[in-house]
């Protein structure tokens, strides 16, 4: 796909394991990766980041202020979409309502929730033994720092900020109960993803169906970007699906999802981990025209 200069350009970012590695960490300067955004929004009508992840708004928000970015949030594996408040979905009829205002700092979120809450989805699974074993809210702080949540803030906003969805600690699961739960959930049309450390289970359709909506929101406003989503896990299938441009993070040691490869037209970084996240944007430099 030929990227033209007169359009803007939207990444779509999977954070754990694709923008983050196994510790939680950048593998580059911060300052590095924005400047080389910035150069690839200057060569094009601009490019800005939206973050797409199992993680909550909450986590969602901390990680963008800590990176010294501002953009669009997926958040809970779909069940929530966040993006800044500028009136659009008031202004047009044909845009759904939000459901709520939130204020972080100096931004307004306009929050939209798609999915049932958490205590609707533990009442469906309440008589899987393997499901309350492997509730992240369930588990002592020990576990939960082996999840990769090291301070009390951000356990707190990994499980109180969860409204939307369940973490499970796929580490005490067998893979027969994993994939027993599974089967469970798709009976009562949930859904059930592996992505980072954890599990996630709930109700939303994935990153795909919350993108394909802030897809609608920007083309309301007269953007209309091109979309381009990086992901390395079986929940970013969605995301890669409905995106214009898909690139595929190769996981250390054991390469990348084949669920990710299967999709068309999807390009596979040479890169392994998230430093594969600068060659795709050396990639659409290469692209625009």
């Amino acid at each position: 796909m030929i990227v033209t200069r007169d359009r803007a350009l939207l990444i779509a970012t999977d954070i754990d394991g694709t923008l983050l590695d196994h510790d939680a960490q950048l593998p580059f300067r911060a300052d590095t990766w924005r400047r080389a955004i910035h150069a690839l929004g200057a060569r094009a009508a601009g490019c800005r980041v939206a973050f797409a992840s199992s993680r909550t708004l909450d986590e969602l928000m901390v990680l963008q202020r800590a990176l010294g970015v501002q953009g669009p949030c997926i958040a809970e594996d779909g069940a929530v979409l966040a993006r800044d408040a500028d009136g659009a979905s008031d202004r047009d009829p044909a845009l759904a309502p939000h459901d709520e205002l939130r204020a972080y700092g100096r931004r307004t979120m306009c929050i939209w929730t798609r999915a049932q809450h958490a205590a609707a989805l533990r009442m469906a699974m309440q008589e899987l033994d393997a499901v309350q074993r492997a509730d992240a809210s369930q588990l002592d702080r020990e576990s939960l720092s082996a999840l990769g949540f090291g301070t009390n803030g951000a356990i707190r906003r990994a499980l109180a900020a969860r409204h939307h969805s369940l973490l499970l600690d796929p580490s005490r699961l067998s893979g027969d109960e994993t994939r027993t739960i599974r089967t469970a959930a798709a009976a009562r049309g949930l859904q059930l993803r592996r992505g980072g450390r954890w599990l996630t289970l709930a109700d939303s359709t994935g990153k795909g169906t919350a993108l394909s909506l802030l897809r609608h929101f920007e083309t309301a406003c007269g953007v209309s970007p091109i979309i381009v989503a990086i992901g390395n896990e079986e929940n970013d299938v969605s995301l890669l699906q409905k995106a214009d441009l898909a690139f595929v993070i190769r996981n250390p040691g054991r390469g990348p999802h084949p669920a990710l490869t299967a999709i068309p037209r999807a390009v596979v970084l040479d890169t392994e981990g998230p430093g594969g996240w600068l060659e795709m944007l050396n990639c659409l430099q290469e692209l625009v025209q």
